[in-house]
């Protein structure tokens, strides 16, 4: 009984705080993500009584990369619906995750500004393992959606490939305001088949990472 009863009070504050991460979307086009653009968000609330700025912080565990990663997961589940609306039932492997990572730029496609501004903020050296956390735990996702069952080094060397691989696809996207998902498919699938045959996993997940990093600063660079 006690067990159910915090289960539902920990369902109903992770509702909460994916709403006032929402409603905060509205305001990151002004104040960026900042505590003051989730002050508003919490303004703009219909609760009788809202929470003090010090309570919202605590909420968060006072890290605005933890509003992202909630952001993050939202678009993973909007990945899956878009995945599953396409009825891709017997794709191979490499398929699915082609598709997958598709599908998650199509999820980021209507925040594409929203997005790009939750990057240069990771980007900061003080979010560094935040910002690795979450895209593994996008890679793990798509690589579980895909049926891998790997274990050890394995697991960890798969997801770090593919991580390398959908940051580049992501940051090559973002780049310009005007390129397509579509214009970004053949450099999704070059990314692919410069993994696809590989035995010396760790050297090209480096590589991949390395060459989403640059992706990274050339877009921190254009935007100074």
């Amino acid at each position: 009984m006690i067990k159910t009863i915090l289960l539902n009070e920990s369902n109903m504050m992770n509702d909460y705080k994916v709403k006032l991460m929402k409603s905060m979307l509205n305001h990151i086009p002004d104040l960026g993500w900042t505590w003051d653009a989730l002050n508003k968000a919490a303004l703009s609330s219909k609760k009788t009584k809202n929470p003090t700025e010090e309570e919202l912080q605590t909420l968060f565990d006072r890290k605005v990369s933890n509003i992202i990663g909630i952001f993050n997961e939202q678009l993973d589940e909007e990945m899956y619906e878009i995945y599953n609306a396409k009825g891709n039932k017997s794709l191979g492997v490499t398929e699915t995750i082609r598709s997958l990572i598709l599908c998650r730029l199509k999820a980021s496609q209507n925040y594409k500004s929203i997005v790009k501004s939750s990057l240069f903020f990771m980007a900061q050296p003080i979010n560094a393992y935040d910002a690795l956390t979450q895209v593994m735990k996008t890679s793990d996702k798509i690589w579980k959606f895909a049926g891998d069952s790997s274990k050890g080094r394995t697991f960890y060397s798969k997801r770090l490939i593919l991580a390398g691989v959908y940051s580049s696809t992501l940051a090559y996207w973002l780049a310009e305001d005007t390129r397509s998902i579509e214009e970004s498919e053949d450099f999704l699938d070059r990314r692919l088949d410069n993994v696809k045959n590989i035995g010396a996993i760790s050297k090209h997940s480096i590589q991949l990472l390395e060459r989403a990093k640059q992706n990274l600063n050339a877009l921190i660079k254009k935007k100074i």
